[in-house]
């Protein structure tokens, strides 16, 4: 760990405008962000150059350390911003209906953490750390939500039994869809002959985009090359995205009143109700089988779950 090393610092500021446009609507439009400084961020310092013969010998601690091959130094040098707009509806609950919804744009930069997607270099060139400056690993550009709450009008003007089991229902729903998160576009060994891995090059003049893009050929592979020998990747990190998220939560549920003091809950939730599946990042090393395929998932498939709840 580097001697002065000193706690990180993040400045938040936010500024927000709020229109009401009914007695139950409401609109607020806000800016938010913040900055990052002196986070930490670390480095193997006994990485030798990029160059040809043993990568042993070649490192900085060859001499005073011989046999030891990673030194993981711990710094405080590293930053991030982020800013947003966002812009939320809100219609207060009225007549037994509830809404609310919001957009949120927002980009998200820092140079720690590493690459997104298939074990990247973090960093690729520790001597170089404005190679890394790139939109973060959590980046989302885009993200919408809508929420809804029904509290069912029918079943009031009924007696016993049937009013007991058909009044009261509430329907609830949740929806949320994002843009895919960022990912870097690697190549297997070590071309620098460092020992570390390497993003790849890119390839000018080819687009990295697929005419039909699926989840069976996400990207373009012939845009990526293996760097020559004894050199680093031109690539920058994270500069792909893997593919959008949606998503529809439901819930259905009703209290059952027996006195003033006591009454019984229940609850029916529905995640991932239309069993729609959540594509992962694709692989993203070049020159292997698998290249810009995605086999995997990011969110589980529908699950169902039962609630009863006694409140005395």
């Amino acid at each position: 760990m580097t001697p002065n090393y000193r706690n990180g610092q993040i400045q938040q500021f936010n500024f927000s405008a709020q229109r009401e446009l009914s007695k139950d609507t409401v609109v607020t439009l806000g800016f938010v962000g913040s900055a990052g400084a002196l986070l930490s961020w670390q480095r193997n310092i006994n990485l030798p150059d990029p160059g040809p013969g043993g990568i042993d010998a070649r490192r900085p601690y060859a001499n005073r350390l011989p046999g030891v091959t990673n030194i993981q130094w711990l710094e405080s040098s590293a930053n991030s911003a982020y800013t947003s707009m966002q812009l939320n509806v809100e219609k207060r609950y009225s007549k037994g209906l509830y809404l609310l919804s919001n957009w949120t744009w927002a980009h998200g930069l820092d140079n720690v953490g590493g690459d997104g997607g298939a074990n990247g270099p973090i960093p690729q060139d520790p001597r170089n750390r404005r190679a890394d400056w790139s939109s973060s690993n959590a980046d989302i550009r885009h993200r919408v939500n809508f929420a809804a709450s029904y509290l069912l009008p029918f079943g009031s003007n009924l007696q016993g039994p049937a009013k007991t089991i058909l009044h009261g229902w509430e329907l609830g729903g949740l929806t949320v869809v994002q843009s895919g998160l960022p990912f870097t576009v690697t190549v297997p060994g070590s071309p620098s002959n460092t020992g570390a891995g390497s993003r790849a090059n890119a390839v000018t003049g080819v687009s990295p985009e697929v005419s039909n893009r699926r989840i069976t050929s996400w990207f373009n592979p012939a845009a990526f090359s293996v760097p020559p020998a004894f050199t680093w990747g031109n690539l920058g990190r994270n500069t792909l995205r893997g593919p959008g998220l949606w998503n529809i939560d439901l819930s259905a549920s009703k209290k059952f009143n027996f006195s003033e003091s006591r009454r019984l809950e229940f609850r029916a939730e529905f995640f991932n109700s239309l069993n729609h599946p959540q594509f992962g990042l694709p692989a993203g090393t070049i020159g292997v089988g698998n290249v810009g395929i995605i086999s995997n998932t990011q969110r589980a498939n529908r699950q169902i779950q039962f609630a009863l709840r006694d409140a005395f």
